[in-house]
């Protein structure tokens, strides 16, 4: 499929999945995963029940030029993994080939289904959490076409807003011997698979590969890339709950209450308690965080704590991320 021609200007953002997405996104479930129809009808079916979970962080890039139907660029789908499922899939020391799809097959027959917020943040405060990416894809791959890069950009801005901010052990991202420049590009080492040697012969659209990085491989290289930078962290200083913590994520891509209220299914009081919440949550651990907006939750200097909120966790995301202390 051709790009849209170089003199139309895109207007290229990226935001999390939505419900209304997913059909348009399966047109870019990328052939290596080697799906068959009735698999591919079976995930399209699951989906509908992953979008919203915690464990599963996904997003779209989307080019706002082109009609409603043709914008989504890319599709990006990460899962949080459990320890004993790393170590069934063995991640750690060399899986076969094709994780994802058996990711995706435990899902569909709710061997493993997802990790709660909780299970997340426990991992999380341990310093044990594992994620993995189970597929990127684009529209367009032609790495020549300017267009294409401008995807990239933005899909390397994506990676930041959705994966920054976790305590991680590992990291680890299947793809196409075709997008594994991408990947490394991105900072992640190569992998080798158990049976490596049986996937020679496929062309390298259909050949998966196995890239990743854990917390020593990333402590050895300076930061700078996408990936190595998601191993800088520190703790979150407000612990915001589940809810406070949904609606700050949200609010970063589009904060007008029309849609957080239908995002978040709640009424004009339901949201605006909700921001009360936040508020009072960082004035009991930081009285001074708002200055001269204290102690005004709804009124006039409402939109200005919002804003200073939205500022704050857009530079610190693990304020975003689950967080559970062992105990609690």
């Amino acid at each position: 499929m051709t790009p849209p021609v170089a003199r139309r200007v895109p207007r290229l953002r990226y935001r999390p999945t939505a419900l209304q997405d997913l059909d348009e996104c399966f047109e870019l479930m990328p052939a290596w995963l080697g799906l068959d129809a009735a698999l591919s009808h079976e995930l399209r079916r699951l989906w509908d029940s992953l979008v919203d979970q915690p464990a599963v962080l996904t997003g779209v890039m989307e080019d706002m030029a082109l009609p409603p139907g043709q914008r989504i660029q890319a599709w990006g789908v990460t899962m949080a993994l459990r320890p004993a499922q790393v170590q069934a899939l063995a991640l750690d020391s060399g899986p076969h080939a094709h994780v994802t799809r058996r990711i995706y097959a435990s899902l569909l027959d709710g061997s493993q289904p997802p990790m709660s917020d909780r299970e997340i943040g426990l991992l999380n405060a341990r310093g044990e959490l594992v994620l993995m990416i189970l597929h990127f894809s684009q529209r367009h791959t032609d790495l020549s076409d300017p267009y294409v890069s401008s995807v990239i950009a933005i899909a390397n801005d994506t990676f930041r807003a959705f994966h920054d901010g976790y305590q991680l052990r590992a990291f680890f991202y299947e793809t196409s011997a075709e997008v594994e420049p991408i990947a490394a590009a991105s900072g992640f080492l190569p992998r080798r698979y158990a049976d490596q040697t049986a996937l020679q012969a496929l062309p390298p659209a259909l050949r998966p590969s196995l890239m990743g990085l854990t917390r020593e491989e990333a402590r050895s290289r300076l930061p700078g890339s996408p990936a190595r930078n998601t191993f800088e962290h520190q703790p979150p200083m407000f612990r915001f709950s589940a809810s406070q913590r949904r609606l700050l994520w949200l609010s970063l891509f589009d904060d007008s209450d029309e849609h957080l209220m239908q995002a978040l299914d709640v009424s004009i009081h339901g949201l605006k308690k909700l921001w009360r919440g936040v508020y009072e949550r960082i004035e009991d651990v930081a009285p001074d965080f708002f200055g001269e907006a204290a102690g005004d939750n709804e009124g006039r200097r409402g939109p200005e704590k919002r804003r200073q909120v939205l500022a704050y966790v857009r530079q610190r995301p693990e304020e975003l991320r689950p967080w559970v202390e062992q105990g609690t």
